[in-house]
């Protein structure tokens, strides 16, 4: 198996004929395969037994995250931090203004591993939106957080959509599934988005969905900006 990508036109730089890779079309695996393919290696654990530590395992790192800790595995580095405005030395973290980030980062295996992935270079066949840049254009952060009730920016690819479909459009997407679309957009472009962030979007951490339906093709086709933001005051 190897990592499977194609290019497309890359809008983010000024050279026209510059172009970007695409991760696509690679499986993903959960952690029932990834369980069987260790017994079928010859273990003598079994899937129950196994699934079972992974669970106590994820109870573990979950415990000691709650708890404020850092985490550091072979596999990952996850430690938390906060976002957010605090206007003095004698503020306090306050849930309307402020956030806790999760930062995930790989571990020693998880680099090594990456270092030595091989890759094949495909045909980019089905078209989808593909999120290259967020802004919060009040702040001028990039991927990193948004002001609620403020203009932001999305830069990229095959991002247009037809704003009369509310099946189509812009979506923040909460860590428990949520969604809510934008409903004010400024700039409605193939290689960027303005528009108003919804102001209900206070607290939590969101990614970004651009849903639409191309010319000539009838199912929707959705990119993900795989990048957690947050809000800030």
């Amino acid at each position: 198996m190897a990592l499977r990508y194609g290019l497309i036109l890359n809008h983010l730089t000024d050279d026209p004929d510059d172009y970007m890779g695409l991760v696509t079309d690679n499986e993903t695996i959960t952690t029932e395969q990834i369980v069987e393919q260790m017994i079928g290696k010859g273990s003598t654990v079994t899937k129950a037994e196994a699934l079972s530590v992974i669970e106590e395992f994820n109870y573990a790192v979950v415990d000691s995250i709650a708890k404020g800790n850092n985490v550091n595995t072979e596999l990952f580095k996850v430690y938390p931090s906060l976002s957010g405005v605090f206007v003095n030395e004698h503020d306090v973290f306050d849930k309307k203004r402020h956030s806790i980030r999760l930062n995930l980062n790989a571990g020693k295996r998880l680099a090594e591993a990456a270092s030595n992935i091989e890759l094949r270079k495909v045909e980019v066949t089905l078209p989808q939106p593909v999120i290259q840049r967020f802004t919060d254009l009040k702040t001028k952060t990039i991927n990193e957080s948004f002001s609620p009730g403020q203009i932001a920016s999305l830069k990229g690819a095959l991002l247009k959509f037809d704003e009369e479909d509310i099946n189509q459009g812009v979506f923040f997407i909460a860590a428990d599934g949520a969604e809510t679309r934008v409903s004010n957009v400024v700039k409605n472009k193939p290689s960027e988005l303005l528009f108003f962030v919804p102001e209900s979007l206070t607290t939590g951490t969101f990614q970004i969905e651009v849903r639409t339906i191309f010319k000539n093709y009838k199912s929707m086709r959705v990119g993900r900006f795989l990048t957690d933001l947050t809000p800030v005051s």
